[in-house]
């Protein structure tokens, strides 16, 4: 049983995987035009949407089809994400460049980055970022951990991003002369930008400015009423350098059929998707709803999606209320959380002591997800943010108690 799939026939919350991608035919034909274009300058195309609109799998689709898929681009694809915990200026970026410099998927490309030019431009990058992500000091659980995210660099840190920012345009300048040779390109794409911290940001915003021909810049931005001011920023942005937007809204009456076969095996009639197309679409609550629908054993009708549709439309709650009672309880055990949590900090606040079940019960979870060795996040974060709102402070005041000596504990361990 993979991590996409239950018994039980529902399936993650999380990113679905690109062979399961459905519908957005003409969101992925305006993607490939983009890409198109990296032939004659830089190109960044922002993938924006509200929650639960698909941009993370669209992404997952992306980075697939330029790098993996057979007929694709054929070219490196370096895909990261922003995580929604203060404090963790430039450490996206730390990791992006690491990636970059340990990319082995093509000879090729390979054989770029060991240019003595290139190779010395990411080592620049990643001693300046050594030093600079650090400015805020190490990720904390705490309730005051936001205030980090929020600050602006100091004149004397200001020195250091300049150096940071024309690391990064060496970088992408010289693997853009290699991509020219080659007849390929580089795309770097970038998940839930809407988290990033304000130095963060304006490196965003100062690439889209300077970004050599060859480079692909992909950005996915979550748009609500919180993002709204920092979306409106980065749009202004995009629009002024001649830049895409892709907006995913609702899908169509075609793409919930193919979702249905693709990711449930069901067939489902004309009638019954363009009810589901009309009265949901967005690809979060369609999994909501027909995880339901499996939990329950219902037929994949119109009759059926009608009486489970006032639970599925909220879907975090939906979603919540379909749990079994163990899964609700770790739920909202780790909801105060700020990711990526570390198994040994999961085990405490469970008070779970075999780390070799809690494991493997997590990796086979649908809403969780296992970012690296023994890091964990929510499948997908509306579920952690609807247990946030609805758990009583008194909780709240307990879990982070709870939490910052479970972390204590961690911290004297390492």
């Amino acid at each position: 049983m993979s991590q996409s799939h239950s018994r039980s026939g529902e399936i993650s919350l999380g990113p679905c995987p690109p062979d399961e991608f459905s519908g957005r035919a003409d969101e992925r034909k305006t993607l490939l035009e983009v890409l198109q274009g990296a032939k004659d300058h830089g190109q960044v195309v922002m993938i924006s949407g509200r929650r639960g609109s698909g941009k993370s799998s669209f992404l997952n689709w992306a980075e697939n089809r330029i790098q993996n898929e057979s007929g694709g681009s054929d070219c490196p694809a370096i895909k990261k994400e922003f995580l929604e915990t203060a404090g963790m200026v430039f450490v996206t970026y730390q990791e992006l460049i690491t990636d970059l410099k340990e990319h082995q998927k093509f000879g090729w490309f390979r054989k770029s980055l060991d240019d003595d030019k290139i190779r010395k431009s990411i080592e620049v990058a990643l001693g300046i970022l050594d030093k600079m992500s650090s400015l805020a000091g190490p990720a904390s659980l705490g309730v005051d951990a936001g205030v980090a995210a929020a600050r602006t660099l100091l004149p004397s840190e200001s020195i250091g991003y300049t150096q940071l920012l024309s690391s990064f345009l060496q970088i992408f300048r010289g693997l853009s002369e290699k991509m020219v040779e080659d007849d390929r390109f580089l795309a770097i794409l970038l998940d839930d930008v809407q988290w990033s911290s304000n130095p963060d940001f304006q490196l965003i915003k100062d690439l889209i400015k300077n970004l050599p021909t060859r480079i692909v810049l992909i950005i996915a931005f979550r748009v609500e009423a919180e993002s709204e001011k920092k979306y409106a920023e980065l749009q202004s942005e995009i629009y002024r350098f001649g830049h895409k937007e892709i907006r995913l809204g609702g899908m169509t009456k075609e793409a919930v059929k193919e979702f249905a076969l693709k990711r449930y095996n069901l067939s489902i009639d004309e009638q019954t998707a363009d009810f589901l197309s009309l009265k949901i679409g967005d690809p979060l609550c369609l999994v909501g709803c027909f995880n339901l629908l499996q939990k329950r054993k219902l037929a994949p009708n119109i009759i059926s999606f009608k009486a489970i549709l006032p639970q599925a439309l909220d879907s975090a709650r939906c979603i919540y209320t379909g749990l079994d009672p163990k899964w609700q309880s770790r739920v909202n055990s780790l909801c105060i959380l700020h990711p990526p949590f570390h198994l040994s900090v999961i085990s405490c606040m469970l008070k779970e002591q075999d780390l070799v079940l809690l494991k493997d019960e997590l990796d086979q979870s649908l809403v969780f997800i296992r970012l690296k060795t023994e890091f964990y996040d929510f499948a997908h974060p509306s579920l952690r943010e609807y247990r946030r709102k609805e758990l009583p402070e008194g909780a709240i005041v307990k879990l982070h108690s709870q939490a910052a000596k479970c972390l204590e504990n961690l911290e004297a361990r390492l």
